[in-house]
C-alpha cells in the first residue's frame, strides 16, 4: 500500500520506521474489523442506505483530515526525477511552429 511510502517519507532519519509503520497497520485491522461490525448494528436500526451514507461519512472526515493535517515533505524547489520544466507561455506564443 502507499502508506508505507508515507510512513518512509515522514519517518527518515528518526529511527522509527518500523514502529510507526506498525502502529499504522494495527489502526488498518481495527479499523476493517470496526467498520463491519458499525455497519452491521447500523443495517439493523435503520437499514444498508443508513450504514452506507455512515461509513462514508466517517471516511471523508478521515479525507478531510488527513488533507489539512498531512505536512509537505518536499523540500522547496524539488521535482521529480527526469522531469524537464515547460517554457514560458510567452516564449511558446513568440516562437513560430515547425513543419
Amino acid at each position: 500500500m502507499l502508506f508505507v511510502l508515507v510512513v518512509a517519507d515522514l519517518t527518515r532519519g528518526t529511527g522509527r520506521f518500523n514502529i510507526t509503520n506498525g502502529a499504522i497497520s494495527t489502526a488498518t485491522g481495527i479499523g476493517a474489523a470496526l467498520s463491519n461490525a458499525i455497519s452491521g448494528v447500523i443495517v439493523q436500526a435503520v437499514g444498508y442506505n443508513g450504514a452506507f451514507l455512515t461509513l462514508a461519512g466517517i471516511a471523508a472526515l478521515a479525507a478531510l483530515w488527513f488533507g489539512l493535517m498531512m505536512p509537505e515533505t518536499r523540500e522547496n524547489g524539488a521535482t521529480a526525477p527526469g522531469h524537464v520544466p515547460a517554457p514560458p507561455p510567452s516564449r511558446l506564443l513568440a516562437e513560430p511552429r515547425s513543419g
